[in-house]
């Protein structure tokens, strides 16, 4: 399925462009935000740029199941919005029919509730239009503020996985969480 766009009150969720470069070195290049995530920090905008091509072509890939989005702020008709983060959504088993999700946010757009609204956006697609049963998340143990978005996406906390990811050479525990298609979500996000 391509393109794909997701439209929420504040939030709307579009496929990559090229030109989105410099709008995302500027958050995957802050130490803070990359000591959440399973991606070093980008010390240079080419590895952005390297990045992105490859999210763009993927996206246009015969039997999609991986779609990274671009979180723009939602724009009056004619006027672009302000990238200020993305959202992920895979299929990880299309047979049992679950996925999972993930989501970055610019530090600069913190505690505005717009990592929510990703996650609430990646779920309605995710349970919609991809038919999934089971959506899953983790969140780094010291993310409070990640850990409070899935459970304000009505996601319910599962337990600790230990040693999930080896980053920057450290093993680190990460905390699952999940939702299925017939728990109770949140009617506004």
């Amino acid at each position: 399925m391509f393109p794909v766009t997701l439209v929420g009150p504040r939030i709307e969720l579009r496929e990559w462009r090229l030109d989105d470069a410099s709008a995302v070195f500027s958050y995957v290049s802050n130490p803070e935000v990359s000591a959440y995530v399973p991606w070093d920090t980008h010390s240079d905008i080419e590895e952005t740029k390297e990045r992105l091509s490859a999210l763009v072509a993927s996206a246009k890939a015969d039997g999609r199941s991986a779609y990274g989005l671009a979180a723009v702020t939602s724009a009056p008709v004619g006027e672009g919005g302000r990238l200020v983060g993305e959202g992920r959504i895979s299929v990880q088993d299309a047979r049992h029919r679950r996925g999972d999700i993930g989501y970055v946010v610019n530090p600069d757009w913190w505690s505005k509730g717009l990592g929510t609204e990703i996650a609430g956006l990646l779920l309605d697609f995710g349970f919609g239009c991809l038919g999934l049963h089971r959506i899953e998340a983790t969140a780094h143990p010291d993310n409070i503020a990640s850990q409070r978005v899935l459970e304000k996406a009505g996601m319910s906390y599962e337990g600790r996985i230990r040693d999930h990811m080896l980053v920057d050479g450290t093993w680190r525990d990460s905390l699952s969480y999940a939702i299925l298609e017939t728990d109770p979500r949140p009617v506004t996000l």
